[in-house]
């Protein structure tokens, strides 16, 4: 049976992203913000793991927060943002059930989380959820994994190692279910000795459409801002790997 998914492997996460661009992340969404969203100065970062996406956002001065299902990298967050002295509310709550204290001007969802919803009733609840959560004119950025990107991932085991750590990481593509797979198998060594502790989870990624995700997005009542090719303003193109959203709630006509 495997593990439950971001348990164990929230405690070697962050080594393996090491070489991710978080700020990179936040520079674009900086310029999505200069054009739907100028001036914003709250950002409820969603699916934010270990806390290297929400960050960011805090160190250039927005009022940010953090909400992840997984309680071990809730606890890995909320000690980055401690070390830095940094307001950070941390919920752990689902994505299709969310429930946030407040509202925000700008959600963000990075580095593929949409796709791990893996049911499209599923992800218009998180659509309904993130809606409910932003003020009127409030914008949602976030980025899949295109379904041509997954349906061509090479179903292949690779293997990383690490200082103390070793990972079989195990591709499959299900044609019928439109689902990538990720099967890993991984080997952390405890602390002063030599022997390794092994820990299997299995990661699960839906392929959507961009009309798919569009036609979710409107039913929770938003506009479409647009769709990009991750990191430009250009349009996705029949091979682009990854693609950004930006999402729109209207706000209300005055009476």
């Amino acid at each position: 049976m495997p593990d439950e998914p971001y348990v164990r492997f929230a405690e070697v996460y962050d080594k393996i992203m090491r070489e991710v661009g978080y700020e990179m992340w936040a520079d674009y969404v900086e310029r999505i913000l200069a054009r739907f969203r100028p001036g914003a100065r709250t950002l409820v970062d969603l699916a934010c793991g270990t806390g290297n996406s929400t960050l960011p956002f805090a160190r250039r001065g927005l009022a940010v927060a953090g909400v992840d299902r997984s309680a071990t990298m809730l606890e890995r967050a909320r000690a980055k943002a401690a070390a830095e002295s940094l307001n950070i509310p941390f919920y752990q709550q689902d994505l299709t059930s969310l429930a946030l204290p407040r509202r925000y001007e700008v959600a963000t969802c990075l580095y593929d989380s949409i796709n791990y919803i893996l049911d499209w009733d599923d992800l218009c609840a998180a659509c309904e959820g993130v809606y409910r959560s932003l003020e009127e004119g409030g914008i949602f950025i976030f980025d899949v994994n295109s379904a041509h990107k997954l349906a061509t991932i090479d179903e292949t085991t690779m293997f990383i190692e690490e200082d103390a750590i070793s990972l079989v990481w195990e591709n499959t593509f299900d044609r019928r279910t439109r689902v990538w797979q990720v099967t890993l198998t991984g080997f952390i060594k405890e602390d002063g000795g030599n022997r390794y502790e092994r820990f299997r989870e299995v990661h699960q990624e839906k392929a959507y459409t961009i009309e798919e995700i569009t036609d979710a997005l409107k039913r929770a009542g938003f506009e479409l801002g647009g769709a990009y090719t991750a990191f430009t303003f250009d349009a996705p193109q029949e091979e682009t790997s990854r693609i950004y959203f930006v999402a729109v709630k209207p706000r209300r006509r005055a009476a």
